[in-house]
Parts: C-alpha cells; sequence; structure tokens
C-alpha cells in the first residue's frame, strides 16, 4: 500500500498529554536524537515500530511521530505497521 492510499497518520495522544507529566521527558528525549535516528527507530521491522491501526491512529510511535512532525517531516510518508 502505498503513502497516497493510506489514511493520513493520527497521534493518539494530544500534544497537551505528550507535554505534560512524565510523557514529556520522553518529548524532551526525542527532541534531543537526531532525526535520522528517530527515522530508524520506526521503521519497520525494528522493536519500536511505528504501529497503527487501520484508520491511522498512531498505536506505538505518537512521540516520536510528534517530534519529527515538528521538523517539518512529511510523517504521512512513513512506512507503518498496520494492527488490530
Amino acid at each position: 500500500m502505498s503513502s497516497s492510499s493510506q489514511p493520513p497518520l493520527r497521534r493518539f495522544h494530544s500534544d497537551q498529554t505528550l507535554q505534560s507529566g512524565s510523557a514529556r521527558f520522553a518529548v524532551d528525549y526525542w527532541r534531543r536524537q537526531p532525526t535520522d535516528d528517530i527515522l530508524r527507530s520506526v521503521r519497520l521491522g525494528s522493536v519500536e515500530a511505528l504501529r497503527v491501526k487501520p484508520d491511522g491512529r498512531i498505536m506505538n510511535g505518537n512521540t516520536r511521530v510528534k517530534v519529527v512532525e515538528e521538523s517539518g517531516f512529511d510523517v504521512n510518508a512513513l512506512p507503518r505497521e498496520i494492527g488490530t
């Protein structure tokens, strides 16, 4: 399935959720990582690959998608594992 035929990614967690409580430490950590490292971490076949529901809701990778999205990267082009 090409990225154009996939639904757009939708983060499960809001910006407010990711920037409050203990979640903010994960956001801070990923903001300090090079974009290439983040993209490698969500790559298909990796332990923490980007996993989404068929409708595009992100189940694994919310924080990393937020961070690369902030840098202007087209996150909808990312390959994803589809789960249920």
